[in-house]
């Protein structure tokens, strides 16, 4: 038995040591950046599908780790305009309350093509949506709270 406890170990230990370390360097990409309009032209058509039609963003948190991104951002019409979500799929949702249109959340990684893919997102949501992500893909917190 002792043989087997000690095997695990080293067999949790290898497969751990092959797992690359981040860097854990959080990049904020600036506005008017590529690396910026390329991670909001990734997560921009599911919100566009989401809304009825074209948004743009307002951003409360953009961070980029390694292939990892994650924003949290309110979105409106282009040049400032308000989304009437009483014409969404969510009217009832915000009606009600269940819904929080100020923190749209979005997590996006970077293929081996070097495309940014989006992998979640959530839109109104009155929880911490990322905080789930956060588990189940083995992230640093830092990436979504930066």
């Amino acid at each position: 038995m002792r043989t087997i406890c000690c095997l695990t170990f080293f067999l949790l230990g290898a497969v751990g040591m092959t797992v690359p370390a981040m860097s854990q360097q959080i990049v904020k990409p600036e506005l008017g950046s590529a690396l910026r309009a390329e991670i909001l032209d990734a997560a921009r058509p599911v919100f566009e599908r989401e809304t009825g039609g074209p948004v743009e963003f307002v951003i409360n948190t953009l961070n980029v780790l390694d292939t990892w991104a994650y924003g949290n951002v309110r979105l409106q019409r282009p040049g400032g305009g308000r989304i009437d979500w009483s014409r969404t799929k969510y009217a009832e949702a915000d009606a009600e309350g269940m819904f929080d249109p100020a923190g749209n959340q979005f997590l996006l990684r970077k293929s081996d093509a070097g495309e940014w893919m989006l992998v979640e997102y959530a839109l109104g949501p009155t929880d911490v949506a990322w905080d789930w992500w956060r588990q189940q893909l083995n992230l640093p917190e830092a990436l979504f709270t930066n």
